[in-house]
This record gives structure tokens, sequence and C-alpha cells, in this order.
């Protein structure tokens, strides 16, 4: 390009001066241009990021965005609309419709649709498969699965907010909710008042942050000496073991003692005796009572096969009564005996 240089107007000074050439002054203009459309578009963006600053996206309806882009596993997200296609037919044909979560008939369903709306079969399928969410979520509930049955009702109103069992299909959600929250609290409460029954209770006099350890070994000793007191008393057999009547003498007469038949069998000798324990809740409450058990001695001098005749009152004394029962020894006899006896719990007399 050639560059003509034109004489300019004299100046104050007289001098002639160089006008700048053509090219160089439209090049000047054009960079200068684009600086300033730089620096607005910068001001702009600066402008724009301000704004955003000072008003933050409306929460619910980014958690709602969130939530909907974190409700399709990454998989699914990369799959484009032939692999998802070609994955909602396998799962039809293997029978998984909602289940198992994110591997469904239904999810590969609902990705589709939202990468291609608008298409008549897939919103045809989703309708076809809406039954089969409804049942699987009122089974869950039936089935007290309640995570289960809450996923179901999510994938539902995915299907079709409008879907008609919705409202059913939530409040079912919530009875059964409170109904596993009552039973809770209801069991806490029984499980609080089995324990506070069984606590033993408070000492009357607590020791004192000074006392020294042998006033604390004095106490237990005669915490001690109190419960073998009480485990003593309460062993009072009501009679002693029960033996089979004696046969009537036979007449002393040569003949007699012929016929005579096999010797009455003694009951064996107890060689060691079991006081029952006081059972501790009945103590605290100042409860007495008795118990009847029957039981067999065995050839060793054991004791088996202890049963529950009565109790009074029921339940309480039967488990430290049959404990004492197989605490028994008898002189072995080689066979084996019926036997039966009463234990009788008594409060120690002050």
């Amino acid at each position: 390009m050639k560059v003509v240089s034109k004489p300019a107007r004299v100046g104050a000074a007289g001098r002639w001066k160089t006008t700048r050439p053509m090219g160089a002054r439209t090049l000047s203009n054009a960079a200068s241009a684009r600086l300033a459309g730089t620096c607005l578009w910068l001001a702009l963006c600066l402008g724009l990021a301000a704004c955003g600053a000072a008003a933050p996206p409306d929460p619910p309806r980014a958690a709602a965005e969130h939530a909907d882009a974190a409700a399709l596993p990454e998989p699914l997200v990369e799959l484009d609309g032939e692999g998802l296609r070609a994955r909602a037919a396998q799962a039809l044909r293997e029978q998984r419709i909602h289940t198992p979560a994110g591997d469904s008939a239904v999810d590969y369903y609902l990705a589709l649709r939202d990468k291609e709306p608008g298409q008549i079969d897939v919103i045809s399928a989703l309708g076809e498969l809406q039954p089969y969410v409804v049942i699987a979520g009122e089974q869950a509930l039936l089935d007290d699965d309640l995570g289960e049955s809450q996923r179901l009702l999510h994938l539902l109103e995915r299907m079709d907010p409008q879907a008609p069992a919705l409202p059913r299909l939530r409040e079912g959600l919530r009875g059964a909710t409170a109904a596993r929250e009552r039973k809770a609290r209801e069991e806490t409460q029984r499980l609080l008042a089995e324990r506070a029954d069984a606590a033993p209770a408070a000492p009357a006099s607590r020791v004192l942050p000074g006392a020294t350890s042998a006033a604390i070994k004095a106490d237990a000793a005669a915490s001690a000496l109190a419960a073998d007191e009480a485990a003593a008393r309460a062993s009072t057999p009501a009679a002693p073991i029960a033996a089979a009547p004696a046969p009537a003498p036979a007449a002393s007469t040569p003949s007699a003692t012929a016929i005579a038949g096999p010797p009455a069998r003694t009951m064996p000798r107890l060689i060691a005796d079991a006081s029952p324990r006081y059972p501790l809740p009945a103590l605290n409450r100042k409860i007495e009572g008795s118990v009847e058990i029957s039981f067999t001695i065995l050839p060793d001098g054991r004791t088996g096969a202890a049963r529950l005749v009565s109790s009074e009152p029921a339940g309480v004394f039967d488990d430290a009564a049959l404990a004492a029962v197989a605490r028994l020894r008898f002189e072995p006899s080689g066979q084996s005996h019926a036997a039966r006896r009463t234990l009788n719990f008594k409060l120690p007399s002050r």
C-alpha cells in the first residue's frame, strides 16, 4: 500500500507539519475500537458478577435443580439416547422394572425423557410402568420397609407429579412413620419401667467422700452378712423330702418271709443342702413367698428334671428355687428317685 504524506496548515510557529499516514490512522482507530470493546465487555462481566454476588439464586429452586441432577446416577448421565433405550429394553426383559435403584427400566426411561423430551414412546412406557411402581410402594408399606416406600414414592413423583396414587402413598407413609415412632416410644418406656423395677433401692445413707477404706469394707461386710441371713432363713423346707411309705410288716412266719417282695427303696441321704438366694427385687420390695418343686434324684446323687409345681406369688421366686434345687446333692444310690420340695422365702426379722 502506498502511503502519501500531505502538508498541513502552518502552525503557530510558522513551520510546516506533516500529518500521519492514512493507513496508520486507520489502524490506530481500529485498535482503539477493539480496546474500547474489550473494556466494555470486562465492565459488563464485572457488573454481572457483582449482581450475582448480591442476589444469590433462589434456594428452593437451586435445591430442586440439584436434586434433579443428583437423581440420575453418573452412568445414566453419560449414556446417549440409544444406550438408554437399549438398557431400558434389557431391564424389561430381566423384570427389573423399578429395582434396583439406578439400574431399572423406570430409571432408564426417566433419563431418556430428560435427554429427549417429548418422545411419545418414552412417555407411553412410563405410563404403562406406573401401576407396577404403585403396587410395589404399597407392598413396601405393608412390609414396614419405609426406606423402600420412600424411594418408590419419589420415583412415582418423577414419573408423574399428578399421579392419582400419590396422595394415598404419602398418607400411608406418614401413618407408618408415626406408628413406628409411637412403637419406639412405647418400647423405650417399657424398658425404662422394667429397669426401674429391677434397680436396687437407693441406700438410706451414702458414704461420705472422706470415709476411709476400712469403713467401706465394714459396710460391705454388713451387707453380705444381711444377705446370708436372708438366704439362710429363706431355705426353710416345709417338710422333709417325701419318701415312699414303708410297707406293712410281714407276718413273722417262715412262709411269709419266703414270699415277701423286694425291700422298699429308701430315699438317698441329703449330703449337700443349698439355700436359695433371695431375689434382690423381691428383697427391696419386701415380698415373701414359697415355691414347690418336683425333681428326680439321679443315680449319682445329682438332681435333674426339676419342674415347677406351684409358686406364690407367681414368677417372683421361680428361678431362685429352681437354681437351689439344681445345687442339691444326695448320696449316690445307683437308682433314680422322684422327690418334691417346698422352698419358703421369708424376710429376715429385724
